[in-house]
């Protein structure tokens, strides 16, 4: 993780440079930075231990199986359908010039099932998971038209991870640390101020595809350095 600060730090410094350089009064290719919030949703977010316990889990075949063993350990409960509220995310981006921003994502998801009797279908628990993650972000503007972008992205950090089990009324509670993150090959925005986007190439905590609004915040201030730019030429 120290690692992963260092660099994002490094290009922090680099997307100011080139920001200043850009930004400066006079020049012809003058960019005005600004603060991009977003909110949106995402389908499927990946949920890591789960997907780990399920391999850990996996048996052979019951045709490569003793059909005359009894298994003693067998539940005498199963698992319902697993669902999930989706995704729920919000993002600012300090877009330091044309290519390279900056910022941080907040996403919330959880996934919950319900805990059936073998003999009698009847609803004996409930399980639900809850994910709170945090994680800096690093986009990358490669097509920046007005009104239409194309971007790739990457953020890595933390997510605290909250499970709750009922099964029998008996009660379990617990919590861990793990890692977040999300990486998108290609997303786009539509729309100048007030935008909308998705994620359509991307895998993470967010999902395999997100959609949502967004806002572009020009400071005053930069906004009058711009004007007295075009004064000026």
């Amino acid at each position: 993780m120290k690692r992963v600060t260092v660099f994002i730090l490094f290009l922090v410094f680099i997307g100011f440079i080139q920001a200043q350089r850009r930004t400066a009064p006079g020049s012809r290719n003058t960019f005005t930075a600004y603060n991009d919030i977003r909110i949106g949703i995402g389908y499927k977010p990946f949920e890591a231990a789960y997907a780990i316990e399920n391999f850990s889990l996996f048996e052979m075949d019951p045709w490569f199986e003793n059909p005359n063993l009894i298994d003693f350990n067998a539940k005498d409960y199963y698992k319902g359908a697993r669902y999930t509220t989706n995704a729920l995310f919000c993002e600012y981006i300090y877009q330091a010039n044309k290519w390279f921003g900056l910022g941080g994502t907040f996403t919330y998801f959880s996934y919950f099932n319900s805990y059936y009797d073998t003999m009698t279908d009847a609803t004996v628990g409930f399980n639900s998971v809850h994910h709170f993650s945090i994680y800096p972000t690093v986009r990358f503007t490669w097509l920046n038209l007005r009104g239409f972008s194309m971007y790739s992205s990457f953020g890595i950090g933390q997510r605290l991870v909250l499970q709750s089990d009922e099964l029998r009324y008996v009660h379990n509670n617990s919590g861990r640390i793990g890692i977040a993150g999300q990486f998108t090959l290609l997303g786009l925005t539509i729309g100048k101020n007030t935008y909308c986007f998705s994620d359509l190439s991307t895998l993470g905590t967010q999902g395999i595809i997100t959609v949502g609004v967004g806002y572009r915040l020009v400071s005053t201030k930069n906004l009058r350095h711009e004007k007295q730019a075009d004064y000026t030429r």
